[in-house]
């Protein structure tokens, strides 16, 4: 079952909200008998690389099935998606050791099989008191997520809480249907930071910002790209597009993609405020930042590193 994506929560007394932490979707399922899965979104079997989570499994009641978000979480206490990728780069006979420097858990938030039973036509408020009977205090790697009838808590999480991604609201009297479903309501949490422009990608008519952060040694360095910008606020760099440099090499993820595609340099003196929800390591955009405004007022200088870890804001 997957949430619909929203730009507001819901409503009414009819809803429950949960915090969503930056992970991987899991089932963990425990057959009839001895076997136990762990399964992706997609169906694929990530039980190999999270060999904890699979001994976690033997604490169910056989024929029963969790989903969660499986999460690692880094030395501040928030969850570390890079982990979760690095995790599934190594080989298979090293996730062993893997798992006891940097285990995984899974932050469970509903059952939907429990010890044979189908409880996937139960309402959600059903589901979720057979999980917390199930879950809380079986195994350290299994954690039961937060749920809340109180909206504005739950608007507190997405304002207040860096750890944070988002917020799932989900009906109390929902059935657990596959596909994406009305009854389950996605909000991402959204920040901003300020970043030097040092290049652009694209035409006049589909504009690209290159983008960077100033790191501690003083220096420019990479942060990711917005998404295309209106032929409007291109006006803005008029004057600094005639000194664009020649085409530069696109410059590649530590994932093996290009995170931001052929470009070219320009002088490092525009500043501007974009919104973001994921970072990766700490340092590079996840995904394409959305474009704010500009602001002429701010220099390169004050486009730290440091405004992710708490300099920043949150709308």
């Amino acid at each position: 079952m997957l949430a619909q994506l929203e730009r507001t929560l819901p409503r009414g007394d009819v809803w429950r909200y949960e915090p969503k932490l930056d992970g991987f979707r899991g089932l963990l399922w425990r057959r009839a008998g001895t076997a136990i899965q762990l399964l992706s979104r997609n169906v694929k079997d990530l039980s190999p690389w999270f060999p904890e989570l699979i001994q976690a499994g033997r604490a169910l009641p056989p024929d029963t099935v969790l989903d969660g978000e499986i999460v690692i979480a880094d030395d501040r206490g928030c969850s570390d998606f890079g982990a979760l990728q690095t995790r599934l780069g190594v080989a298979k006979r090293d996730a062993t050791q893997f798992a006891r420097e940097r285990p995984a858990v899974l932050l469970c938030f509903d059952v939907l099989t429990l010890a044979g039973h189908d409880l996937t036509m139960s309402p959600l408020v059903e589901r979720r008191r057979h999980l917390e009977d199930l879950v809380v205090g079986l195994h350290p790697y299994l954690q039961l997520v937060t749920q809340t009838h109180d909206r504005q808590l739950a608007e507190q999480w997405l304002t207040m809480l860096s750890s944070v991604e988002g917020v799932v609201a989900k009906r109390s009297d929902g059935r657990y249907s596959a596909g994406r479903q009305h009854a389950w309501i996605k909000v991402k949490r959204q920040r901003t930071v300020d970043c030097v422009v040092i290049g652009v990608a694209g035409d006049t008519a589909s504009l690209r910002l290159v983008l960077a952060l100033r790191h501690g040694d003083q220096e420019l360095h990479h942060f990711g790209i917005t998404r295309p910008i209106s032929p409007d606020l291109v006006k803005h760099l008029a004057h600094v597009l005639t000194q664009a440099g020649p085409p530069e090499r696109p410059i590649r993820s530590r994932w093996g993609h290009d995170a931001v595609p052929e470009w070219r340099r320009i002088p490092a003196t525009e500043v501007c405020e974009v919104g973001y929800i994921l970072l990766d390591g700490n340092r590079w955009l996840r995904q394409p930042a959305t474009f704010l405004r500009w602001r002429p007022e701010r220099s390169a200088a004050d486009c730290g590193l440091d405004q992710l870890f708490g300099g920043g804001t949150a709308q």
